[in-house]
């Protein structure tokens, strides 16, 4: 052991010699510290250093044994000091990575078994909003925190509810207490529910055509052209009787596309609670008694996928997390995350396999990311490549060879292969010389690796190629800076990981194709809704990314070099610039119906949440750190505070949001001598110690005074921006709505200014 110490030393000299003078001062304090103990007499260093190595040993002996009750972290107790070794000198090469705002591994502090509201709520990790808006109504809970006090999780700073200042416990909230999303609501069936009965054809087709047009861009879990061509025969062809889970899927489309209709307020919406019918039937038809023990099969996959999503649009995400971990599982039986080497399987059917398995496997990350739980499947157990961008249009086509050579060309161009790309699919497919991976896809194992760009024309399936490429950086962000081993890490390290991290987002975004550039100003409108789905996704995975630097790191790490403070504060601002450029996205005139019809609808109400706790964090630390003025960030959190006010009437999910996040900003406004317009404040101002009980829409009328209008409005801010008309039926009117494809189109609105 001395010897191999003795070369540690040697090479530390020698890297002492080689790099920077910053890193070379760190490496001769570390020497001398080994060398010169404080207290040591020089002349018994030797025997200094001796005495702490067999110290060492023996703290690991009592690891690996049974003495662990004085170690914390690994770290022993004689040497900390609020969590810092005093064995170090506080810097950021010594100090261990939980020092972030993440400030420890994840852990359960209540028992989630206790009550049916903790149930419904779960686990949610330190990666997650609703996780954050606890941390934020735990700091805020007392008039007067004293921001400057050490973070301490068992304590507060600051006056209690009789004036005195002073320290004592924190009250403990409990996780369903800064929760909103829906888990709580009853899913029982309705016993009049009939399993086998559908809505009048003229219903059916609007409600096809909206599924298709806000969701299967994005979530392409079915084979659209096929789907479409059994659907026509159906009800052309009353005899014909589908099986139960080819209905159930139907349902399935249908209940997703009545909750879009609702919120859009469509003129031909159904009602409320037909959402609720469709469902009902699906899950009598396809989500029985006896699925839990059938075998895995695509049909089977497509219901338990749309099922997962259905619940994630209605904002009841633990449910949507278990039940999209059953669809992951099937598609693990099938071997769907493989590659797929059947000569006997058309390259189109491939294709459709692929884009099943990307479908559920967005979703699952998705889903962990809401949550902060692992997903159900690792990256390296997967073969399959990334679904080809190219529409499904573009090879599913009658002639057989075509969609192979399109297909084909395709993965030779990014797999190395030899072979030239034929010129009749240059103007769609073809190849950018650039691919010179080994593999397809890309499996970013490699965070410096060139990114791969095919050269394609612009199509729905090159967007969802780029959502499946962010989901796979955004998983490996959580693995890499929210997982145990980070508490093994030293904070320099954690720096590290966050700057690769980044460099990979910014990599991805500056690779996206002009048309779906979301940081430009774009006339186009065809892929309005893409571009805005990347971006709240892109802006998601960096607050999640720059979340750890959001804190005050003074007094964690005492002896941090500036160059490293200077890295803490530039991740902290681009934390906080990453959620105000959420909120600047959307006009200051709230407009619901026409928001959800550019957005990705499903997820809107936890984007909106993700923000705002992220300016309301900063708001109460100060504004500490930098590039965004107070007043700009408590005029960003009222505006969203605002905006969640106007979905309130048709959502429960934004009216508990609204209620969360209008009692935190009454919290936090004072501590940057700010204040806040009454108008969008949570009706009958709830006091800052006592949580109300979470808002039902029982209550909530459209005709009150925050219900939803449509006001025309101009955005001056910084942002990119183009003029919006809204619109639900496009390219889908001609194909399923006959001679008359103005059937079921909203009425026009006002133009706004959105900003992409």
């Amino acid at each position: 052991m001395a010897a191999r110490v003795a070369d540690y030393e040697a090479l530390l000299q020698d890297l002492g010699d080689r790099v920077c003078e910053a890193d070379s001062a760190v490496i001769r304090r570390v020497l001398n510290k080994e060398v010169h103990s404080p207290g040591d007499d020089p002349s018994t260093a030797g025997s200094s250093k001796q005495r702490r190595m067999a110290g060492s040993a023996g703290k690991q002996e009592m690891v690996d044994g049974v003495g662990t009750e004085d170690m914390v972290d690994g770290i022993g107790n004689e040497d900390m000091v609020d969590g810092v070794g005093t064995d170090d000198s506080g810097t950021e090469l010594q100090v261990p990575g939980r020092q972030g705002s993440t400030e420890s591994v994840d852990c359960v502090k209540e028992d989630l078994n206790r009550t049916p509201a903790s149930r419904a709520t779960g686990f949610m990790g330190k990666n997650t909003d609703v996780n954050w808006l606890g941390q934020l109504r735990e700091r805020t809970q007392y008039s007067d925190y004293n921001q400057d006090e050490p973070d301490d999780p068992g304590y507060y700073f600051g006056s209690g509810p009789d004036g005195m200042h002073k320290k004592g416990p924190k009250v403990s909230l409990t996780v369903s207490e800064s929760t909103y999303h829906c888990d709580d609501m009853s899913l029982d069936v309705p016993s009049h529910i009939q399993a086998y009965e559908l809505p009048p054809k003229e219903i059916a087709d609007l409600l096809l055509s909206c599924y298709l047009e806000s969701v299967h861009p994005a979530f392409p879990i079915i084979g659209k052209i096929t789907f479409v061509k059994q659907y026509q025969w159906y009800y052309n062809n009353s005899p014909v009787q589908p099986g139960p889970l080819w209905l159930a899927i139907l349902n399935l489309l249908f209940a997703i596309a009545a909750r879009y209709s609702c919120l859009t307020r469509a003129v031909w919406s159904p009602r409320a609670d037909d959402e609720h019918t469709y469902f009902s039937r699906a899950r009598l038809l396809g989500l029985g008694a006896d699925a839990l023990w059938a075998h895995g099969e695509l049909q089977r996959i497509q219901v338990t996928g749309l099922t997962s999503f259905y619940l994630m649009a209605s904002n009841q995400i633990n449910r949507a997390y278990a039940v999209n971990g059953i669809a992951v599982r099937q598609a693990l039986s099938l071997g769907l995350n493989l590659r797929n080497q059947d000569r006997n399987l058309a390259e189109s059917s491939k294709e459709i396999r692929y884009r099943v398995w990307w479908a559920v496997a967005t979703t699952e990350r998705t889903l962990s990311a809401m949550t902060g739980r692992p997903a159900s499947f690792s990256a390296s157990h997967c073969s399959a490549p990334l679904p080809v961008p190219l529409d499904e249009a573009s090879f599913m086509l009658s002639d057989g060879a075509y969609q192979t050579s399109a297909i084909n060309k395709l993965r030779r161009g990014s797999t190395g292969e030899s072979g030239s790309t034929d010129a009749s699919l240059s103007a769609s497919s073809s190849v950018s010389s650039r691919h010179k991976s080994p593999s397809y896809p890309p499996t970013f194992q490699s965070p410096g690796g060139p990114l791969e760009v095919p050269n394609v024309a612009p199509n729905i399936g090159l967007f969802f190629f780029y959502v499946a490429k962010l989901s796979s950086i955004s998983d490996d962000v959580l693995r890499q800076l929210y997982r145990p081993s980070v508490l093994d890490r030293s904070w320099a390290s954690v720096q590290s990981i966050g700057s690769k991290c980044y460099e990979r987002l910014e990599r991805w975004r500056s690779a996206l194709p002009a048309i779906f550039d979301f940081t430009k100003s774009q006339q186009d409108r065809e892929y309005a809704r893409a571009r805005m789905c990347l971006a709240f996704s892109y802006y998601s995975a960096l607050m999640i990314t720059r979340r750890p630097f959001l804190c005050k790191l003074e007094r964690r790490i005492p002896n941090e070099s500036a160059g490293a403070k200077s890295m803490d504060v530039a991740n902290a601002a681009s934390c906080v610039s990453a959620a105000k450029a959420v909120i600047d996205m959307l006009p200051d005139q709230p407009d619901p119906a026409g928001m959800y019809q550019e957005t990705p609808w499903w997820n809107m109400v936890h984007h909106l949440m993700q923000a705002v706790s992220i300016i309301m964090l900063e708001l109460s630390l100060g504004a500490a750190h930098g590039q965004i003025s107070a007043e700009k960030l408590l005029r960003a959190a009222e505006k969203t505070v605002r905006w969640l006010q106007s979905m309130a009437p048709d959502d429960m999910a934004a009216s508990r949001a609204w209620k969360l996040s209008s009692e935190l900003l009454q919290r936090v406004a004072p501590r940057v001598g700010g204040s806040i317009d009454g108008r969008v404040l949570w009706p009958g101002a709830p006091s800052q110690d006592v949580l109300m009980e979470l808002p039902t829409l029982d209550g909530l009328d459209s005709s009150d005074s925050y219900a939803t209008s449509s006001i025309t409005g101009e955005y001056t801010g910084y942002a990119p921006v183009t003029t919006w008309e809204p619109h639900m039926f496009t390219s889908y009117d001609n194909y399923l709505l006959g001679d008359d494809p103005s059937t079921g189109q909203v009425p026009p609105h006002q133009p706004q200014r959105w900003n992409f």
